[in-house]
């Protein structure tokens, strides 16, 4: 059941219509956040790079207790379930952030090339180089940074449609305090389908995947740098250039050769993660309602 449904609300609405009983095959996406227009939009994208600012600023600091604040930052994370969105068809469960995944993550920040070289400088860039984030990371995390964001937004939905308070209640969740960058608890009246609170998002902020993909920046990006350093010319100016099969034949590790080539590049002041948030702005089109009612269907 849809939450138009259950609450008895006429269309169109402002928020994804999800069904309340299962997760929805849609993800919460930084880069969505990014191009959105609205104040709320705005103060979503400013709470993600605040997040990812501090936890950055901790992992290249020389104080111990600096990198322990990160660790427990990225530790700290727990999976939300309040949006019904991600990977699981059957039940409203997601595969977030803990403990173990927060600390190998936190591994990964201090390990990787990209990070090193400032290439990795957003929430969303991660997909782009670390192995095992995918979809359904980024979303979770997302969802919990900009938490307190998405809660004001279900409470100014709350008031629009006065059905949605039927059987609300008061939950205390974890939310991201720019002010003070850390987390903190605070207590928000929201929607309650059994077994969580809902949590509403607005459509704009949804895609079917996420869109800073790793294997459109290895064929946009990577291989086609590649190409870019081997070209030669022959006697006569004829252009010589590996193909691209040739290349994904001989870097068959798609975030290797991103790490690789970003971290090249930025050596050479060329940023390529720069460039392709640019390409993706630019053709990002927010999902229409036909396309949303269509991936949770």
């Amino acid at each position: 059941m849809r939450v138009t449904d259950l609450y008895g609300i006429a269309g169109p609405v402002p928020f994804l219509d999800v069904h309340v009983d299962r997760d929805n095959l849609l993800f919460l996406d930084p880069s969505a956040i990014r191009n959105a227009t609205d104040p709320l939009g705005r103060r979503a994208h400013d709470q993600l790079r605040s997040f990812v600012d501090e936890v950055l600023r901790c992992r290249v600091s020389p104080h111990q207790a600096d990198r322990d604040k990160g660790l427990a930052l990225m530790q700290q994370l727990h999976e939300p379930n309040q949006t019904r969105l991600g990977m699981s068809e059957q039940r409203v469960a997601g595969h977030g952030f803990g403990d173990e995944l927060g600390g190998r993550l936190w591994d990964e920040l201090r390990d990787n090339r990209a990070r090193q070289a400032a290439a990795l400088t957003r929430l969303e860039d991660l997909r782009l180089f670390v192995d095992g984030v995918g979809n359904d990371l980024v979303s979770d995390l997302t969802t919990r940074v900009v938490f307190d964001v998405l809660a004001d937004f279900s409470q100014q939905m709350m008031i629009r449609y006065p059905s949605l308070t039927r059987g609300q209640r008061i939950g205390v969740f974890q939310v991201w305090d720019r002010s003070t960058t850390a987390w903190a608890s605070t207590a928000v009246t929201l929607p309650y389908v059994t077994p969580h609170q809902l949590l509403l998002v607005p459509k704009g902020w949804v895609f079917w995947r996420t869109l800073m993909d790793p294997y459109a920046f290895y064929n946009r990006y990577g291989t086609e740098t590649v190409q870019r350093e081997r070209t030669k010319y022959s006697s006569r100016g004829r252009k010589l250039a590996p193909s691209k099969a040739a290349l994904k034949g001989e870097f068959p590790h798609v975030r290797g050769l991103n790490i690789q080539q970003a971290v090249k590049c930025k050596q050479h002041d060329e940023d390529l993660v720069a460039a392709y948030r640019q390409w993706v702005d630019a053709e990002y089109e927010p999902l229409t309602d036909h396309q949303l009612d269509r991936f949770t269907t």
